[in-house]
């Protein structure tokens, strides 16, 4: 089992390296995502849903990843959506979804789904800017199981506030925000793309932003071609629509 896993994007992966000295994030620790906006929370599911999934194909036992959300949040914003899942290349059946009641609950499920050796990534949507339970000792907590497990594990916090968060034991912190799509020949929609920043890093590193494009087909982010020259033309980014007409779905 590697011991990181990258983005797939050379310069980003080499700029990680941080004290370990290997390209991209350690797969055995806690990385937390921030939604920039309430209107980027389905973008920061889908960043945390694909770097679980950049982290699972490179385990050869491809083991599942275990989602787990509030259930209130869950109904008040949909929930993951299997056709919108398929769109980004990830088999819906990899995923083992846990409905918690709140965001205590969510925590102990997550604890111990690090613990287990099955699961080959664990996902955690909190959100509000400060959801009970979350402290730094239930973050230690689940930073030192996945260390002694291997399991990648993600905090995804939306409504919080990522310039004075509440601190954790991350080992990264990042705050990623939905971006407009370059479209492809014939004027396709474009790949889903996302604007990331990386806001706290063990090894001290700091200011490294990127637009990311996912490319579904090759499993990879790729930076996006022309970004920094690119405007924002308030283009609907290339994910797969959030279906707040369909009871209890969202897309990721």
């Amino acid at each position: 089992m590697p011991s990181h896993f990258t983005l797939g994007v050379d310069s980003i992966d080499a700029a990680l390296r941080g004290n370990a000295g290997i390209d991209g994030l350690p797969r055995a620790a806690l990385h937390e995502l921030h939604a920039a906006d309430k209107s980027d929370r389905t973008s920061t599911a889908a960043m945390g849903l694909l770097l679980a999934q950049r982290c699972r194909i490179m385990d050869s036992d491809r083991k599942p990843i275990l989602w787990i959300s509030e259930s209130g949040e869950a109904r008040r914003q949909g929930r993951l959506y299997p056709p919108g899942l398929a769109e980004l290349g990830i088999d819906p059946s990899s995923l083992i979804h846990i409905d918690a009641p709140d965001s205590i609950a969510a925590l102990r499920a997550a604890a111990d789904g690090v613990r287990s050796a099955a699961i080959g990534a664990v996902i955690v949507e909190l959100s509000g800017k400060k959801p009970k339970g979350l402290d730094l000792t239930a973050t230690r907590r689940l930073s030192l199981s996945a260390q002694k497990s291997g399991v990648l594990s993600l905090l995804l916090r939306s409504g919080s506030d990522a310039d004075n968060p509440l601190p954790t034991a991350a080992f990264s912190r990042w705050q990623v925000a939905a971006a407009p799509s370059a479209a492809l020949v014939g004027n396709a929609p474009g790949h889903s793309a996302f604007d990331i920043t990386l806001l706290r890093h063990r090894s001290g590193l700091y200011g490294l932003s990127a637009r990311l494009e996912w490319n579904r087909d090759d499993q990879v982010f790729r930076e996006q071609q022309g970004s920094e020259s690119t405007p924002d033309t308030g283009a609907v980014p290339a994910l797969a629509a959030v279906r707040t007409d369909h009871p209890g779905a969202r897309a990721a």
